[in-house]
């Protein structure tokens, strides 16, 4: 008597959860074909309750009762929530294509542009704000971390130096070239002026250097043998497209971007701080012994005792530890751009004004730099435009340091016995 009691009581139950659940059906179509959309997720919102299309775009699943709203997802559509009133079992759905998958395009050779997912090769795409949060002087050391694959090392030839920049590592056994910078589908000479011998030259840039980050919309690097073979031998190395702001239609919009960034050097190194300045065991007795063991660190150990420097002078036979931070100074970088842009239907401008005044960790050293660009668009048939870009740069560059092993370099200073202030040099080289 009881098992019939607990089975009546069970039929009860299962019977109520039935009459809380309905069937809803349908069928889900593209909103400009019509035709039928295969594997679209249809799910109950706020429930554990889904399930996906069939090849004819047909769907069935069971829903608490009462109103509720379905929400639907697919590859290349948008996403869509649908509500469905208590009473209806039937429905038919239309999805829309994503605008934002679709019209993802880039930029190939001669300013072609194409969808990024018809291209048989790798690109990457840099935005103009991830390279203007900490600006370099050189935009082209912006790209260090932004792209895989790509490799970026500066020089230590001061504000105004080169980058060295490597796409798919190393392309021969000579070592790799820097890829080929294309401007608005036009190449450009980014090779580096100046070189560095055995006893002096310097770093005085390369051609990226010379671009104001402030008028770069976008950079893309093209990665692939099939992407280089569209500027031909030229682009063994890689190829990196920039792409400079442009007008747009309206009223005349005026921006002002203003930049500060500071450099530090930063001491790292590890020398010995026991035995000072001289040779044999023995620290210097006179001026001249002084002169000549400058950079020798054989004498006996620091003991704090006093001797003869090198410049006649009495000091004490102890380490000293702050010759980096002595010579080295924080320097800022500050960059001022002012923008106009506008136009009409068939007519856009931006002109732009850039004034870069940098002083280098190097005392009397550093980068001034005044860009002007301008840029216009003209639309003279609905067949026929023509467009004119012109950047015109004034740069100067104060004493930039020496690379090689000679006068000049201010990492000489390293050299110095660990006894010796770097202080006790000023005022300095005298020509």
């Amino acid at each position: 008597m009881r098992t019939l009691r607990l089975m009546t009581l069970l039929l009860l139950l299962s019977s109520m959860a039935i009459a809380q659940t309905r069937q809803v059906s349908g069928i889900i179509t593209d909103s400009k074909t019509g035709s039928p959309l295969p594997s679209v997720t249809i799910k109950v919102k706020g429930k554990n309750i889904q399930t996906v299309s069939g090849a004819n775009g047909s769907f069935s699943l069971n829903v608490p009762s009462g109103d509720i709203s379905l929400e639907l997802s697919s590859v290349g559509y948008a996403g869509k929530t649908v509500a469905v009133a208590a009473g209806s079992g039937n429905i038919s759905i239309s999805l829309d294509q994503s605008s934002a998958d679709l019209g993802e395009v880039v930029v190939t050779a001669l300013g072609i542009t194409k969808e990024a997912r018809k291209i048989g090769y790798s690109t990457t795409s840099v935005a103009n704000d991830q390279l203007s949060k900490a600006r370099p002087t050189n935009v082209a050391l912006a790209l260090s971390g932004q792209v895989a694959g790509l490799n970026v090392h500066g020089t230590n030839g001061g504000p105004g130096g080169s980058a060295r920049i490597l796409l798919r590592g190393v392309s021969s056994l000579t070592g790799g070239g820097s890829p080929l910078f294309v401007v608005n589908g036009v190449p450009i000479d980014n090779s580096n002026r100046g070189s560095a011998g055995e006893w002096g030259g310097s770093d005085n840039g390369d051609g990226i250097s010379n671009i104001n980050p402030d008028d770069i919309e976008s950079m893309q690097v093209l990665k692939g043998l099939a992407a280089s073979a569209l500027y031909g031998s030229r682009a063994a190395n890689g190829v990196i497209l920039i792409t400079t702001k442009s007008g747009k239609k309206g009223t005349a919009n005026v921006e002002f971007n203003s930049n500060l960034v500071v450099d530090k050097a930063i001491d790292f190194t590890d020398f010995q701080y026991v035995y000072g300045q001289g040779t044999g065991g023995v620290k210097p007795a006179t001026q001249s012994g002084a002169l000549a063991t400058a950079r020798f660190a054989w004498g006996g150990k620091m003991d704090g005792s006093s001797f003869t420097g090198w410049d006649g002078n009495t000091y004490n036979y102890s380490p000293y530890k702050n010759n980096y931070t002595d010579f080295y100074r924080a320097g800022p970088s500050f960059t001022n751009t002012i923008s106009v842009n506008g136009g009409t239907d068939k007519t856009t401008y931006r002109v732009s004004l850039s004034n870069l005044a940098n002083d280098a960790i190097v005392r009397n050293s550093g980068l001034a730099r005044k860009t002007v660009n301008f840029n216009l668009d003209q639309k003279v048939t609905d067949k026929l435009s023509f467009n004119v870009l012109a950047n015109y740069i004034v740069q100067n560059a104060q004493n930039p340091p020496f690379l090689s092993d000679g006068p000049g370099n201010p990492n000489n200073g390293q050299f110095l016995a660990p006894n010796i202030p770097i202080k006790s040099l000023a005022p300095g080289y005298n020509a």
